[in-house]
């Protein structure tokens, strides 16, 4: 009798995860979710073009929901992240990317892209060892990697390298 409430409660969470599942398959069988999905991405494309990167993140998610299974949305959001000079999040979209599609030379490229941003040379290596092995011959999707690779991680300025001006007259403690 003590657990009655609680396993009602599982129960309707299982049924409705369950038609949720059934409603996003019948979708994407009948196409109509792709349909949606790709007109949601060229929004997302186009925003990411204009640099309006709020909007293109929010057109890409919604690309995502009805279809997602697509890693090239996850891929765009990884773009997106990159722009906005937030490599771990990159990383990780990348990584989903390639969870779905394991051979994506893109987000490959794109992974080792991200991490020499964040400064994880050695991972971007053994990333571009993936690729090459993919590739088998020549790779012109290794290209940008392998400079990124030799350039190194992003140089930082110290704190005590930059000259400031005062902005403002000292003010006297009394």
């Amino acid at each position: 009798m003590r657990f009655t409430p609680a396993a009602i409660v599982l129960a309707t969470a299982l049924a409705l995860t369950a038609s949720a599942g059934v409603s996003q398959q019948a979708a994407s069988l009948s196409g109509k979710g792709d349909q949606r999905a790709a007109a949601w991405a060229a929004k997302g494309e186009a925003a990411l073009r204009a640099g309006n990167y709020s909007a293109a993140r929010d057109a890409y998610e919604t690309a995502m929901l009805l279809s997602p299974g697509d890693p090239a949305n996850f891929i765009a959001m990884a773009r997106i992240a990159r722009a906005e000079k937030l490599p771990g999040l990159a990383i990780k979209y990348y990584a989903d990317a390639l969870r779905l599609d394991p051979r994506n030379q893109l987000a490959l490229q794109g992974q080792g892209l991200a991490m020499v941003d964040k400064g994880a040379v050695e991972s971007a290596r053994e990333t571009l060892a993936k690729l090459e092995a993919l590739c088998k011959g020549d790779c012109p999707a290794a290209q940008p990697l392998i400079a990124a690779v030799k350039a190194g991680p992003p140089k930082l300025v110290a704190a005590e390298d930059v000259k400031l001006k005062p902005t403002a007259q000292p003010v006297e403690q009394k």
